[in-house]
């Protein structure tokens, strides 16, 4: 569902759907994967696990592939790095200024690069 929900719309906003989606439910639950500090304190293995598992291959590998996208492994693994920095530093580690923005103006920064990621052109 929260994968239909993503491609549901223009591809133009496919990058912002899925920030939206992603930071409004983490808010909610306080951070979700990320509100454990093991992300913070357990080391690059806990990340790497966490990437994998929640992003590249549930959400991210689906997306693309569901887009028509090339290069699916790639750009899961872009988008994941992005969505994985940005929930460390909101909810692992609490990072001025990102840990206090409010989503849209969030979603606003982020949205471009997650956006080329998915769709956009990639050296």
């Amino acid at each position: 569902e929260f994968v239909d929900r993503i491609i549901r719309g223009s591809v133009n906003e496919v990058g912002r759907r899925t920030l939206q989606m992603l930071l409004t439910t983490w808010d909610v639950t306080g951070g979700g994967p990320f509100a454990a500090s093991a992300i913070a304190t357990a080391g690059l293995a806990k990340t790497v696990d966490v990437a994998q598992g929640l992003f590249i291959g549930p959400v991210f590998n689906p997306v693309l592939k569901k887009l028509g996208a090339d290069q699916v492994t790639f750009r899961a693994s872009l988008c994941a790095s992005q969505v994985v920095g940005l929930g460390i530093l909101r909810y692992g580690v609490s990072v001025e200024p990102i840990h206090s923005l409010d989503v849209d103006t969030l979603v606003d920064a982020v949205a471009p690069t997650l956006q080329r990621y998915l769709v956009g052109e990639i050296s």
